[in-house]
């Protein structure tokens, strides 16, 4: 080779050496000025994508989800084959053989956009998953390098399965659902691992474009597309041609759209706040975890049921206004409609033994408002709370027989008028047994009990049993002037029906994060409060409150099973409530109007809150709920209803009562003469 030919070629080289390092340094000046803003190689090394946190009943029923994206995060291997080959066939057919970039269809992806005027038609599975996680979508030059230079460092960082994975877990499928897993579920109401390959194909024809493959707003496109799917299933072999043919004549089979189903909105939100206080926002709406609740869905809809019937029927046949119709349609019209003022309801429901909330409604629309009434509303309980008056009296001595006076009482204060308490219907019935005053709820009898054991004593009966409200040792607290909630009230009558035993209401039974660690565990917090048999023979006199008192409603209603409780009203008929029990569920009632003013006339717990119990308990049929069993020492005796002594042959009314042993008279009759 002659001596030019070499200086020629040696020049060439050494421009061409030129040209490679001026190169190089420009794309490593270029490469770490794009690196420089983005996410540093820990961060992506531990990214977690948001998941959404699923919320369970008793019976691991999903109730409702928190989520800022709705995903539900499945492994590689639970996505069929089908599904995983066809979306690689179609968006990235090198993607197990480039390192995060197809340089191949760089050429041609410039030229088209020498064309359209923007920047598409590159993006690996792997840019796609970058974009997702830690870029926008805005379609530029800048946009595609930084999402060129991300890829390449997640491959670094990642194998291409775990990539695939991530990606599947990660794309979107329009609105909140993100994910193969919640695609599955949202589009064809099945776990992703059971799709079929034609439902493989219609959820690979969406990732694209969610907003322009729509199987709502766009069913003909998918259609199209989900067919084009089907053709590469079978160039791949997953499909045969006839199997093909078959399925292309197939309708998309989506799940039709339904609202958001949250059938215990106030139980889920107060389960909500528990968590944010506890573990914080970004564990409830983006962990993935589980929670386990004690709720039962088949209680909460039951009670559901039964309440919100039964007060439209109310405010329907009492013609109470404003109306709750009335509110829906200004809702309608105005964007910001002020709190509802139609009357208003809450329940509570417990699982007698274990202080579990099997079911809770805090009002008639959660979306009207989120104020939870059986939770947050503080209300006199009326009458409801004799029934710890009479719970400190038999435990210090008294029996159901005992006769008291149903008559006028003036108790002198000190400093203060003089207390004077009146019968709800102003009438006074005169002396009879203290059974007979609980089931007629006599005020006077109430208030001349308190008397005599004492209002310190009565207060302090109930705080053990459950109201954890401070209560003033005032004569007026035996007929429930204290304001209490309902899940408060019911609680403490939990106790009766829990034999004496307390039980601490709770909501949350477990907390799994979204690997399955146990975060947190609670089991009932149980605690003796008062005797059993006291438990029991009060529970037996409230019995007769439902059998021949003012809650007989319950009975005519046709509910037949065991049940006990007490009727609460207030002086003006503001507010009415119901607290029952049977062996197995303590439920609360409460109606009224958040700006307290009454109801109707004679609207009292038993006529306006104790049906929409009897629903409850019927609809989930504690109709053939075992009855109350007696402990040991608990006596039966036969009693004259007048005299409230041992019965004999002439007492025209005798009842076997039921006495703690000791208690039970022990004189005949003087009435009626003796046997």
């Amino acid at each position: 080779m002659s001596s030019p030919i070499r200086r020629l070629l040696l020049r060439g080289l050494i421009v061409a050496g030129g040209l490679f390092v001026v190169l190089a340094v420009v794309t490593t000046v270029v490469y770490v000025a794009l690196r420089a803003g983005l996410p540093t190689p820990d961060t992506i090394a531990a990214f977690r994508a948001p998941a959404a946190t699923r919320i369970l009943d008793c019976q691991g029923r999903v109730i409702s989800e928190y989520f800022q994206e709705k995903r539900r995060p499945v492994p590689l291997e639970t996505i069929p084959a089908c599904l995983r080959e066809v979306v690689v066939a179609v968006e990235d057919r090198r993607f197990f053989h480039h390192w995060g970039i197809d340089l191949l269809r760089i050429p041609g992806a410039f030229l088209g956009a020498l064309r359209r005027g923007d920047v598409k038609g590159t993006s690996t599975i792997t840019q796609q998953l970058s974009r997702c996680i830690f870029l926008t979508h805005e379609r530029n030059l800048g946009r595609k390098l930084r999402e060129m230079v991300l890829a390449v460092e997640m491959e670094r960082h990642y194998s291409k399965l775990e990539i695939l994975e991530m990606y599947f877990n990660q794309v979107w499928f329009g609105g909140p659902v993100y994910g193969v897993g919640s695609a599955a579920e949202r589009y064809f109401g099945k776990h992703v691992s059971r799709l079929d390959p034609v439902e493989c194909a219609t959820l690979g024809a969406m990732i694209a474009n969610p907003a322009a493959y729509s199987p709502h707003a766009h069913p003909e496109r998918l259609l199209q597309r989900r067919n084009f799917f089907l053709g590469r299933l079978c160039r791949l072999g997953r499909l045969t041609r006839a199997e093909c043919d078959s399925a292309r004549l197939l309708p998309l089979g989506i799940t039709p759209l339904r609202g958001p189903q949250n059938e215990a909105p106030y139980f889920i939100e107060d389960v909500r706040r528990y968590l944010i206080d506890r573990y914080g926002y970004d564990f409830v709406y983006r962990s993935g975890a589980t929670i386990h609740t004690t709720l039962d869905l088949d209680v909460q809809a039951a009670a559901t049921q039964a309440l919100l019937t039964w007060v439209d029927t109310l405010e329907k046949n009492y013609a109470l206004r404003p109306t709750k119709a009335a509110y829906d349609e200004q809702s309608r019209t105005d964007t910001t409609p002020p709190p509802p003022d139609y009357i208003q309801c809450a329940l509570v429901c417990l699982d007698a033994r274990t202080g579990a909330v099997r079911a809770m409604v805090g009002g008639r629309n959660f979306a009207h408002s989120e104020y939870n009434r059986a939770t947050q509303a503080r209300r006199q309980a009326g009458s409801a709370f004799k029934p710890f008056v009479y719970v400190a009296a038999i435990d210090n001595g008294m029996t159901p027989a005992d006769i008291e006076n149903d008559s006028s009482i003036i108790i002198p204060i000190p400093g203060q008028p003089d207390y004077v308490p009146h019968n709800y219907d102003d009438k006074m019935l005169g002396p009879m047994t203290l059974r007979r005053a609980l089931a007629l709820s006599r005020n006077l009898v109430a208030v001349r009990l308190t008397q005599r054991v004492g209002p310190e004593l009565v207060a302090r009966y109930a705080s053990t049993m459950g109201i954890t409200e401070r209560l003033p040792p005032y004569y007026s607290l035996a007929l429930g002037s204290v304001e209490v909630t309902l899940l408060e009230l019911t609680s403490a009558f939990n106790t009766l029906a829990n034999s004496g035993v307390r039980t601490e209401p709770y909501t949350v039974v477990r907390v799994e994060d979204n690997r399955g660690q146990v975060l947190e565990e609670n089991r009932p917090a149980l605690r003796s409060a008062v005797r059993p048999a006291t438990a029991y023979v009060v529970t037996s006199m409230l019995q007769s409150v439902v059998d021949e008192g003012t809650a007989t409603v319950i009975r005519s209603l046709g509910y037949r099973g065991p049940a006990a409780g007490k009727t609460g009203t207030t002086d003006d008929y503001a507010d009415a409530c119901f607290v029952g029990y049977n062996p197995r569920y303590c439920c609360g009632v409460w109606l009224g109007f958040d700006r307290r003013r009454t109801i109707f006339r004679g609207a009292t717990g038993g006529t306006v809150a104790a049906p929409a119990w009897a629903g409850l308990m019927k609809g989930i049929g504690a109709d053939t709920v075992a009855a109350f069993s007696a402990p040991p020492d608990v006596v039966t005796a036969p009693i004259c209803e007048e005299s409230g002594q041992l019965a004999t042959p002439a007492c025209p009314r005798v009842r076997y009562e039921a006495f703690i042993s000791g208690t039970a008279p022990t004189r005949n009759c003087g009435l009626h003469g003796s046997r």
